[in-house]
């Protein structure tokens, strides 16, 4: 079986080129394709396990995550995979289905094969049964302080989207969200949402959603929404807010059905801002979150961790929202 120096030798060049190409550092152009072809030659193969031994640290980062259907946990396990390469690391994706179980599961895995971090979005107390002297970054929640949290302004989120119907003349608005308060993101979306109506004059009516796999009540609230939509006296002068844009979409097409149009009887903005590609967004209106940069920072805060163990800070990164208009709501708008 082939080695290192046998790939050097054949590429022509030092040992040192070698495990700075197979470590992804830059190399001469020329250098690189000559180890290309010299490993192709040789059916080299990498023993990581080695590696592994001999440097004390796995180049293996978990990543723990709900799932990946939704665009928006599918875009930020693009770019946490992304980041983390370019940071010599490798991913391993591990979904959770938001399974408590699962997710201790996970944790255990990863302390046992002794990988290089963590990196989790979980909405349960996860962080509590983590063993704290392993480098861990959680999205969005994060319960002990122990452990660096990188989120958006979920709060302000809320309000931006009040904000935005208060712009749009609407003074009758509709909350619709999750019933579970353990998700601190989800809370502060509605609290911010509740607060600015309350504070600026605007009424407010919030209906609990519970998960979409729950059909049944699902939609038995549904109904009760376009009931209420359509007895209201102020159609056509209604806002709807949701915590995602999966119950953003849900209820557009529950609207549709029904005969009430968007946005003439009723206007609607959610809060994630799907990408449909890396160029494209989707058409709703929404409160679009940093993806790209939650994961970077979220990276970025697990290597610090990762090659500074001695000086680990426990950081809390609250990063901007935005409102990005589509064609869910009235984009003409009037001076607040």
């Amino acid at each position: 079986m082939s080695n290192m120096k046998d790939v050097a030798r054949e590429a022509h060049v030092s040992v040192g080129t070698v495990s700075n190409y197979l470590n992804g550092k830059t190399v001469k152009k020329d250098s690189a394709t000559k180890i290309e072809h010299a490993i192709k030659k040789l059916r080299y193969i990498r023993n990581d396990n080695a590696r592994l031994l001999k440097t004390q640290r796995s180049p293996f980062v978990v990543f723990v995550t709900p799932n990946v259907w939704s665009p928006y946990f599918s875009e930020l396990t693009y770019w946490i995979q992304k980041y983390l390469n370019k940071s010599g690391f490798k991913l391993v994706l591990c979904i959770s289905e938001n399974d408590y179980q699962k997710e201790k599961g996970y944790v255990t895995m990863a302390e046992e094969q002794r990988v290089a971090g963590i990196i989790s979005v979980s909405y349960s107390d996860l962080t509590s049964h983590v063993l704290s002297n392993i480098p861990l970054v959680s999205i969005e929640k994060e319960s002990t302080g122990n452990f660096s949290l990188v989120t958006s302004d979920n709060y302000h989120g809320g309000e931006i989207a009040a904000e935005e119907f208060k712009k749009r003349g609407i003074h009758n608005c509709i909350f619709i969200g999750s019933t579970d308060k353990k998700s601190v993101s989800m809370v502060a979306r509605k609290s911010g949402f509740v607060d600015f109506c309350n504070n600026n004059g605007l009424a407010v009516t919030t209906f609990d959603f519970p998960p979409l796999e729950n059909k049944e009540l699902l939609s038995q609230i549904t109904e009760t929404v376009i009931e209420y939509i359509k007895q209201s006296p102020d159609k056509g002068n209604l806002g709807i807010f949701t915590h995602t844009e999966e119950v953003q979409l849900y209820i557009l097409k529950a609207l549709q059905k029904s005969g009430l149009k968007v946005p003439e009887d009723v206007q609607i903005i959610g809060f994630d801002g799907w990408k449909l590609t890396p160029r494209e967004t989707i058409s709703f209106s929404a409160i679009r979150q940093p993806i790209e940069e939650i994961a970077k920072e979220s990276v970025a805060q697990l290597i610090q961790q990762i090659m500074h163990p001695d000086k680990i800070k426990v950081s809390r990164i609250n990063l901007p929202v935005k409102f990005i208009a589509g064609d869910t709501t009235k984009n003409e708008v009037n001076n607040v």
